[in-house]
């Protein structure tokens, strides 16, 4: 097996492990109520429910579900578009945009504890690394997209 592989593992067991980390519960304790909220807050404009599922990979369904939830939290609302009634358009409320931005901060909050864990050094070579690995992940996505 060569190194590339080998770390391919053990990558794999590392976020198997960490499925039940401080950041999973956060991410499942609304099932995928958070995950709107913070796609909505950072599209920044009225979007469909067919967009949303779409974007973040989950069925009508879901979405269907997750949208009245958060509708009866006040925190999102749908609204028909005036120039085309079969369109609906959701966007966050107020109540939403605070709930978004605790949510962030939160997550905010945790990354830099871990990074106060791991120190200045480890936090510099990590943030490189993963720099290089997105860069080389883009670089790999591109060639697909090209050879399409």
């Amino acid at each position: 097996m060569s190194y590339a592989e080998e770390a391919e593992q053990e990558l794999m067991r590392l976020m198997v492990q960490n499925r039940h980390s401080a950041f999973s519960r956060l991410e499942k304790s609304n099932q995928g109520e958070s995950i709107v909220i913070k796609f909505l807050e950072r599209y920044g404009e009225p979007t469909s429910p067919k967009h949303l599922a779409e974007s973040l990979n989950l069925s009508s369904a879901r979405i269907a579900v997750v949208l009245g939830s958060l509708e009866k939290k006040g925190q999102i609302e749908r609204k028909m578009d005036p120039d085309d009634r079969r369109r609906i358009h959701v966007t966050l409320t107020e109540c939403g945009k605070e709930a978004a931005k605790l949510q962030k901060k939160e997550m905010r909050d945790k990354i830099v504890q871990i990074f106060k864990l791991m120190g200045e050094a480890d936090t510099k070579v990590f943030i490189e690394l993963t720099a290089k690995f997105v860069d080389y992940s883009q670089q790999i996505s591109q060639k697909e997209e090209g050879d399409q």
